[in-house]
């Protein structure tokens, strides 16, 4: 175990001079996750049934072993982001003892949707709209929100836009009214938004990107 730690460390200090070797490669499956969702990573062109250290942002991050072809698959969780951010970068690095050395980057991403502000009166408050992470699963994704009332029942859906670049977001729509219909009843709305044209009230086995939030309308 200690000798293991030590070329973990060894390693990991000899990635800011070891130069590239041009055999060796470094991908992961896609170019964004979901926080916490499984990152797998492969690698080729390292030396074979060697130790390999992995470094993420210039931190030891973990090993692998390569086979009898020099190359290697692991997975490991993709980082939980704080609160307020939305979606990160990080550059993995792995590298073996004959100085192999190779590199590539990913985008971990929070599934989000909000609007702001987020209190006035409904009849006339208008907001913009914020989408996070509703590319993971197409790129360049429609955006709806579907509008269902406190009886359970979806009664408008409008587009709020195309989910752009790699993670797929939208930082921030055109103001709107945040009911796009007069005198929504009194009671618990639900906002869903999703990448689909027609509502289908969204559950965790549904296929696609969602999320549901609840606004609240008091009598006044």
């Amino acid at each position: 175990m200690q000798r293991a730690l030590v070329f973990v460390l060894v390693l990991a200090a000899s990635l800011m001079t070891a130069p590239a070797a041009l055999g060796a490669t470094l991908a992961t499956t896609t170019r964004c996750y979901q926080e916490l969702q499984d990152v797998v990573v492969s690698g080729t062109g390292y030396a074979p049934m060697g130790k390999i250290a992995i470094s993420r942002d210039g931190e030891p991050f973990g090993t692998a072993d390569a086979d009898a072809a020099g190359n290697f698959t692991v997975k490991f969780p993709a980082a939980e982001l704080g609160r307020g951010v939305r979606e990160s970068v990080s550059t993995l690095t792995a590298i073996d003892a004959a100085l192999n050395t190779a590199s590539t980057r990913y985008r971990t991403s929070k599934i989000f949707a909000d609007f702001a502000p987020a209190k006035g009166d409904p009849r006339t408050l208008t907001v913009r709209f914020e989408v996070n992470g509703f590319g993971l699963l197409r790129r360049n994704a429609s955006v709806y929100l579907h509008y269902i009332n406190p009886r359970g029942k979806g009664v408008r859906t409008v587009r709020l836009g195309t989910a752009r670049g790699t993670c797929g977001k939208i930082t921030r729509t055109r103001e709107r009214h945040l009911f796009p219909f007069p005198e929504p009843e009194r009671g618990r709305w639900i906002l869903q938004f999703d990448t689909n044209s027609k509502f289908t009230r969204a559950t965790s086995k549904s296929p696609y990107i969602w999320v549901r939030k609840p606004v609240l309308i008091y009598r006044t």
